[in-house]
């Protein structure tokens, strides 16, 4: 079902940029960056739980008597940057259309040396350095509309939706089963409103900047379903042809 919606969605807007040239007909190439606050609770009770249990002098494992030392534990994720390319085309005299790229993407890592002999549940012996990385890498298109209120400013919203992966590598025999490096699939669907301001500054050119609110539901296959949402920041550039 939702892979016909998206065929749908597309489909639609894609008539819509191509429709007609009631209103001005000129295409604008876009690019830019943004900074996005995350909840993610669900990927950050699994960081505190590495946290807790291993990269901590006074954790679950230096409880059972292991020396842990050196440490550097991991991070929240409370923001993730998203870069987009993408095109918009005026669909009437006061909406615009647009579709773009994002790719989204984010990581954090914690180390510490934990000791006792390798391999087994013995407590002296030398230290082992044991760390963790969490990286994630989403791909995917954002179709979006936006309402002209005035030359500068507008009003918009839309959905994106991405592919891509959570890799988890874990390093350290203390980590036991869970130690390995791996990847898991992950699916998402963003949904998002905003305010938009642009100006001019050279000829064809323009520079805009927007608040918006972004709330994602994504498809873990590690971890089910995981839920975010949080205000984003972005500024970015267009070109019009």
């Amino acid at each position: 079902m939702k892979k016909k919606i998206i065929v749908m969605l597309m489909v639609l807007l894609s008539v819509g940029l191509m429709a007609g040239h009631a209103a001005a007909s000129d295409w604008e190439a876009i690019g830019g960056m943004a900074i996005t606050e995350v909840t993610l609770d669900k990927w950050n009770g699994t960081i505190d739980d590495l946290n807790e249990t291993y990269f901590d002098e006074n954790g679950l494992i230096a409880q059972k008597g292991l020396p842990v030392n050196d440490v550097e534990k991991m991070d929240n994720i409370d923001r993730v940057p998203i870069v987009y390319l993408g095109a918009q085309k005026a669909l009437t005299e006061n909406w615009d259309g647009t579709i773009r790229y994002e790719y989204i993407f984010g990581g954090v890592e914690g180390s510490a040396n934990i000791g006792g002999e390798e391999g087994s549940a013995n407590i002296g012996g030398e230290e082992h350095e044991h760390t963790a990385e969490t990286d994630v890498r989403l791909h995917g298109l954002a179709f979006l509309t936006d309402y002209n209120l005035n030359e500068r400013w507008s009003l918009g919203g839309g959905l994106g939706f991405y592919r891509g992966t959570k890799n988890q590598n874990l390093v350290g025999s203390r980590f036991g089963k869970k130690e390995g490096d791996t990847d898991y699939d992950l699916d998402a669907v963003s949904y998002r409103l905003g305010l938009a301001y642009e100006r001019s500054f050279a000829e064809n050119w323009n520079v805009n900047a927007a608040l918006g609110y972004i709330y994602m539901e994504i498809d873990d296959q590690d971890e089910g379903n995981v839920y975010s949402k949080g205000f984003s920041y972005s500024l970015g550039v267009g070109y019009n042809f």
